[in-house]
């Protein structure tokens, strides 16, 4: 295995801004859900099928998994952002591309972790209010939304790379 540069690069604004706006995502699901945990039926929805349609359910407890998955995620993704130099490249890393590459590298974990934090905490939001019966299922857009978001983030960032 090659040994890849390492070097010490900055968060960038957009870096800082993703990770703001998925602690504010994370502290709103678990203050809505604190805030909603008397309201809410023992058992809830935790399965939809393709159509949106729930089709699994279970204790109104499992819904911490949901904020628990988020915040473990969040935290995984910063931790592995501060060492891009034992990342994986499709393309070959030296000395002179290995700043590009690193940067493009974070700010595609950076933008993941934000997607993935948005994507739980609406689940979230969304099996309570199905719970609380004010709405119904989860949209048949929600996957491929999802699908399209993050493989489409994916290869945003593998086309900078390339260049």
């Amino acid at each position: 295995m090659e040994k890849l540069p390492v070097l010490s690069l900055p968060r960038t604004r957009l870096e800082q801004l993703h990770d703001i706006l998925s602690v504010v995502v994370l502290a709103f699901s678990i203050i809505y859900f604190i805030l909603n945990w008397s309201d809410l039926p023992q058992t809830v929805p935790i399965h939809y099928n393709g159509r949106g349609e729930a089709d699994g359910w279970g204790s109104k407890a499992t819904l911490l998994i949901l904020p628990l998955l988020s915040l473990i995620l969040f935290i995984g993704l910063s931790i592995l952002s501060k060492y891009p130099h034992k990342f994986n490249y499709p393309f070959k890393i030296n000395a002179e591309n290995a700043p590009h590459q690193y940067q493009t590298a974070k700010l595609l974990l950076s933008w993941m972790k934000v997607e993935l934090v948005l994507l739980f905490g609406y689940l979230q939001w969304s099996i309570i209010q199905n719970a609380l019966g004010h709405s119904a299922g989860i949209g048949v857009w929600l996957l491929p939304a999802v699908l399209v978001i993050i493989f489409g983030t994916i290869i945003i960032h593998l086309i900078r790379m390339k260049r």
